[in-house]
């Protein structure tokens, strides 16, 4: 017996020293600072997203934040003439000094090579210094075995700690609270014809089919969605026209569908109507952005705003009626900064108070006040589109940067609802430089103002392809989700996919 016991021992001791931390090392890699460079938020965000690729291996894993993080990896660069140095420091997340590395290289063409080499460098640190693995000769502690006991029941706590986390229940919608209210299935659509960058809900048939109306760049479809997506229309536009944002809003005489075109530098914008089974133009040749929405959870309304010369977007955004090609203005509404037609929206505090959401050039999502000071602002970044349209650039921006032309990427719109709530999108992408983008998942957020900040609500489960687009059905309690499913290319339209979420 004394030999079995002997021979247990030995065959258990190997296991026991394995090292206690045998998974990938978790980093965040932050904003770099960067000096003597134009573009400073580009390429503070550009550089940050070439170090954590890089760093991604089957050693490190790179993760969306600090909170997550094992090691927290800053870093700074500078130009000086043509030359530049990249430093890099890795902390842990109490903040101690993990290591630093640093690189440098004569001209802005060695710079995507350098920071691969930067990763190289710290990877090979960080292997030696592993956050959480026991110094050598270190004894691990014996795990002691207890019987199984009855589950304890979670105390009510605003502070949810590991042992208290409950397996994520399989529905579609995910809510950081104990009690979770239940969510049913939804539908989804069979691939679709064309990458569509756009979707807008109109009609509920006598039948109970809706109609549901897609852009792609040149082309707007009108579906009936039943059992199925059927299509009954579409029409094509020129090349040299692009579409920009679609919207529907019911006119004196039935649904009136909203399509902001671009054509060159100017904006040429349509009005189209459902007759029979047809797609009529209404209106054409019209000088603004549309949007119809509901500020601040309000009825729905038209509201329009002007391209300005130098200026991506002009003036106050104002809500607006259509005679034929005349659009009237009236009630104006001030922007807080970096508040455009498409990326703002309002909701009201519990006093009745006037507060105003933007997603701003970075991607935060930033509230301002009823002076237009900002109030809060978040610490993850939300929106993401692929969809743009270029303007000529004569400014300083061209001498700077050598380019004549520059992108305007849109964003994804907020909503508000009559509740109070704001839905945000977000998408998350896997090639995001400079002007090339192109996003992998997305997601919808639902924020509500607790007094201070927007406290999170519910958001949905990451979809797998890139969404370009969704839409909050409020009166049935309904999220549409558009995805693409194939991108674009130059000999085929792509596809999409619809999907309906019931929110409950």
């Amino acid at each position: 017996m004394k030999k079995v016991i002997v021979l247990l021992a030995a065959l258990f001791l190997p296991l026991a020293a394995l090292p206690a931390f045998a998974a990938q090392l978790r980093v965040f890699v932050s904003e770099m600072n960067a000096i003597g460079v134009p573009n400073k938020d580009e390429m503070k965000t550009t550089l940050q997203a070439l170090l954590a690729a890089r760093l991604n291996s089957d050693r490190i894993m790179a993760v969306g934040s600090a909170a997550e993080a094992d090691a927290v990896v800053s870093g700074t660069y500078v130009v000086l003439g043509k030359v530049f140095s990249m430093d890099a420091l890795a902390r842990t997340s109490g903040g101690k000094t993990l290591t630093r590395a640093y690189i440098q290289g004569d001209s802005s063409e060695e710079l995507i090579p350098a920071v691969g080499k930067l990763a190289e460098k710290l990877a090979a640190e960080l292997d030696k210094i592993h956050p959480g693995q026991p110094a050598a000769g270190a004894p691990v502690a014996a795990v002691p075995v207890v019987a199984a006991a009855a589950p304890l029941a979670a105390p009510k706590s605003d502070i949810i700690k590991n042992e208290q986390v409950r397996v994520a229940p399989a529905g579609d919608f995910i809510k950081p609270k104990e009690t979770e209210q239940g969510n049913t299935g939804g539908w989804l659509s069979k691939r679709l014809t064309g990458a569509a960058n756009l979707v807008a809900l109109g009609a509920t048939l006598p039948d109970g089919s809706r109609e549901v109306f897609l852009a792609e760049e040149r082309r707007l479809s009108y579906y009936r969605q039943a059992g199925e997506m059927k299509l009954v229309a579409d029409t094509e536009f020129r090349s040299s026209e692009k579409i920009l944002s679609l919207d529907t809003i019911d006119g004196s005489k039935g649904l009136e569908i909203y399509v902001t075109i671009i054509r060159g530098d100017e904006l040429a914008s349509q009005v189209w109507q459902v007759q029979g089974d047809k797609l009529v133009k209404l209106a054409g040749d019209l000088p603004w952005f549309f949007r119809a929405f509901s500020l601040a959870g309000g009825p729905k309304k038209l509201y329009v705003q002007a391209m300005g010369r130098d200026a991506d977007y002009f003036g106050d955004v104002f809500e607006a009626t259509r005679s034929g090609n005349e659009i009237a203005l009236k009630n104006p509404v001030k922007m807080p900064r970096f508040g455009t037609i498409y990326t703002f929206n309002q909701l009201r505090d519990q006093d009745g108070k006037t507060l105003t959401a933007v997603i701003n050039p970075d991607g935060y999502l930033v509230v301002y006040d009823q002076e237009q000071k900002e109030f809060w602002r978040s610490n993850d970044k939300f929106g993401g589109s692929e969809l743009y349209f270029q303007k000529e650039d004569t400014g300083v921006n061209a001498r700077v940067s050598g380019e004549k032309y520059r992108w305007v990427f849109m964003n994804m719109r907020i909503q508000a609802t009559a509740g109070g709530a704001i839905l945000v999108g977000k998408n998350d992408g896997f090639w995001v430089l400079g002007n090339a983008r192109s996003y992998k998942k997305g997601t919808v957020y639902c924020f509500s103002w607790n007094g201070s900040s927007l406290d999170e609500k519910w958001r949905t489960r990451d979809t797998q392809n890139y969404m370009p687009d969704y839409y909050f059905d409020e009166a049935k309690n309904e999220l549409f989700i558009l995805q693409t499913v194939q991108r674009s290319g130059i000999t085929t339209r792509g596809a999409s996919s619809l999907a309906i979420k019931k929110v409950e």
